[in-house]
């Protein structure tokens, strides 16, 4: 396998901080990820790791390039016991490594680990409408828009994005 193969792997707790940096970098861009750099947290980030670890309830995967942490993304399960057989996803795909596939293995691994998970039925995400190329990605999967908040994020005086809502069941 060469350098520049892409590999999937489960996010280690040492992964926090790199992971948590790349988030910082990507939220300096508006409408990116709804959080700005001061407010994503490594700690949170490990707090994630080790509970979905520990608890076995949700994943956080790592896609690697040769030694380098290109993206990544967590699929978070609803707390509720009425939600709890939907999970949530946040990835995110790191500066310079966007365009090349990385999104795609991440949500392929994600969809292979929720569909053979037997209390996941519903995968749902959140996605800024000024962002075509992940909108793009996420319908070639099978995801369908389930609805949309208008002007939910301010990125400036007079400047909104909307926040689409998608879906994919993959329960019975």
């Amino acid at each position: 396998m060469g350098s520049d193969a892409l590999t999937i792997r489960n996010a280690r707790p040492e992964d926090a901080p790199e992971l948590a940096a790349a988030e910082r970098v990507i939220a300096r861009v508006p409408g990116m990820l709804a959080s700005r750099p001061e407010e994503i947290v490594d700690a949170n980030i490990l707090k994630m790791i080790v509970d979905f670890e520990a608890n076995d309830c949700g994943i956080c995967l790592v896609a690697e390039r040769g030694d380098a942490i290109v993206g990544h993304a967590f699929l978070d399960p609803l707390p509720l016991a009425v939600t709890s057989h939907v999970v949530r996803l946040t990835i995110a795909v790191h500066e310079g490594h966007q365009g090349q596939g990385v999104g795609r293995a991440l949500m392929d691994e994600l969809l292979r680990w929720a569909r053979a998970n037997p209390r996941v039925e519903k995968f749902e995400l959140q996605v800024r409408s000024s962002n075509a190329r992940a909108l793009a990605l996420y319908r070639s999967l099978g995801f369908v828009e389930e609805g949309r908040k208008t002007r939910r994020l301010k990125i400036g005086p007079n400047a909104y994005i909307d926040d689409i809502y998608m879906a994919l069941w993959v329960g019975p």
